[in-house]
């Protein structure tokens, strides 16, 4: 909980009277600010339920309206649910428009500058979180094309170590083929991270399989289905094969115990 002085001492900062006109909306600001939330900017004026006080901070905008007899009304506007606002400017007033999907909130002050100040706030926070989302998302984007091209390279090595293999059961299938078969080939790894994403894969894959949950979030490829994905990565990175190889699912298959998947 803030304490009065802290929010006090914001809103003389601010240059915002604490009496008179918003007392009672004041005076309800420290149980509703966090411990270490700032107040930008705020301002008096009606909505569709009357008199209340519209304030902005660093995360959030507030309008609160305190009633007498207790009455109560708190709208918590985060900065990333809101997606549209609309400012209006007349003689005498203005007037906001601030939609949040299937939300609106409609708000009218005759404190022209102190609201256009409010609603510059808005925008350049609005601005500032889809900057940071679309910068996730790159950083997103990119660790899914290194762990694609990961992916390939595996891929790769994975259909050269079995061309090899079967190059060599051609040659002592032959009827003068007398080399042996090299039994000191290692199998091929991926790296630490591929590894990594293919054992979370798998981890996604027994959840749906002992709990029966379907997850459309990420959703998971069946056995068989592998099988026709590394065929058809196969065909598009090498083309159209000759010989048929006999696949096996890039992607480690790993079992629970008995008795866990009993007792799940």
């Amino acid at each position: 909980m803030v304490s009065e002085q802290t929010i006090h001492a914001q809103l003389k900062g601010l240059g915002f009277k604490t009496f008179g006109w918003g007392k009672a909306e004041v005076a309800e600001l420290p149980n509703i600010l966090l411990p270490d939330e700032q107040i930008f900017e705020c301002v008096n004026g009606i909505y569709e339920g009357g008199f209340a006080l519209l304030l902005a901070t660093d995360v959030r905008v507030l309008l609160v309206d305190k009633k007498p007899l207790n009455y109560l009304t708190v709208e918590d506007l985060r900065f990333d649910m809101i997606n549209e606002i609309d400012y209006n400017h007349r003689l005498l007033g203005a007037d906001i428009t601030i939609a949040t999907g299937s939300k609106f909130l409609k708000f009218r002050s005759y404190n022209q500058p102190r609201l256009r100040k409010l609603i510059n706030h808005i925008q350049h926070a609005m601005a500032e979180i889809k900057k940071q989302q679309s910068t996730r998302q790159e950083g997103q984007n990119q660790h899914l094309e290194q762990i694609n091209q990961q992916l390939q390279t595996y891929l790769i090595a994975q259909y050269q170590q079995q061309q090899k293999l079967h190059d060599q059961l051609q040659t002592i299938n032959t009827p003068n083929g007398s080399a042996p078969l090299n039994a000191t080939t290692q199998p091929i790894k991926p790296s630490p991270e591929l590894a990594d994403y293919l054992y979370a894969q798998s981890l996604l894959a027994q959840h749906q399989l002992v709990t029966g949950e379907t997850l459309p979030e990420a959703p998971v490829p069946k056995r068989d289905e592998l099988a026709d994905l590394y065929a058809e990565g196969m065909k598009e990175v090498f083309g159209r094969r000759q010989h048929r190889l006999k696949v096996h699912s890039p992607i480690p298959s790993f079992r629970l115990p008995k008795k866990e998947v009993e007792t799940s």
